[in-house]
């Protein structure tokens, strides 16, 4: 079994919300308006971004053989991952090329922001584990190698979650153009395989390797 990952009590069923469910959530009071944009269409690029990301690690976690609270948790969690990203300059979002270092140092912050917008919007919540969840998502670019942010975790320290959605945002990001990169990357699972033990957990990626080579188009 992998480190990190629950008993698995019963039969793990993927869990993908229905169309109309993704657009109750996007049209959310307290969703939705943290992705408008002054002058670009943010909310819709980082919506389409999170469900893809959230769909991809839900069928991750369904194949890791996760109990069912833990799969709709890690759907609910990728759908907010990148919230943060609406306290990002725009200047800086949306910048075309490789970013500077003095840039880069900025837009590291979204995942704490991310955390924050995620905690005020629960602030209200009686539902259990909030802080765990809200931890879920702080930390979904630590990388294994620690080499990650925005607290350096090291392997096992980084929550099972969060490397799920780790390798679920990078993988959804290698195979669609970007701002960045108008074209998709060629042959991404042999990028992904190279992220193996330093980006991303190797033990994860080795197990549902079949469940990410289904979404490229050859």
């Amino acid at each position: 079994m992998l480190n990190g990952l629950s008993t698995i009590v019963s039969p793990a069923k993927s869990i993908v919300p229905h169309m109309d469910k993704l657009i109750a959530l996007r049209n959310n009071a307290c969703f939705y308006p943290s992705f408008l944009s002054t002058t670009n269409d943010f909310s819709m690029q980082t919506f389409l971004h999170s469900h893809n990301v959230a769909a991809i690690a839900s069928e991750i976690a369904a194949n890791l053989g996760l109990i069912e609270e833990e799969i709709q948790t890690v759907y609910e969690i990728a759908l907010l991952h990148d919230i943060g990203k609406s306290k990002i300059p725009e200047e800086i979002l949306f910048k075309p090329g490789r970013l500077s270092k003095e840039d880069f140092e900025i837009m590291k912050k979204h995942s704490v922001y991310s955390e924050e917008i995620y905690l005020n919007i629960m602030k209200n919540s009686d539902k259990p584990g909030i802080r765990k969840k809200a931890k879920i998502i702080r930390h979904h670019h630590e990388n294994y190698d620690g080499s990650g942010y925005p607290d350096g975790l090291v392997g096992d320290e980084i929550p099972v979650l969060s490397r799920i959605i780790t390798i679920a945002d990078i993988f959804e990001a290698i195979i669609h153009p970007r701002v960045y990169r108008p074209h998709p990357v060629s042959e991404p699972m042999k990028v992904m395989a190279e992220m193996a033990g330093k980006k991303i957990d190797k033990d994860i990626l080795e197990c549902i390797y079949d469940v990410l080579n289904s979404y490229i188009s050859y």
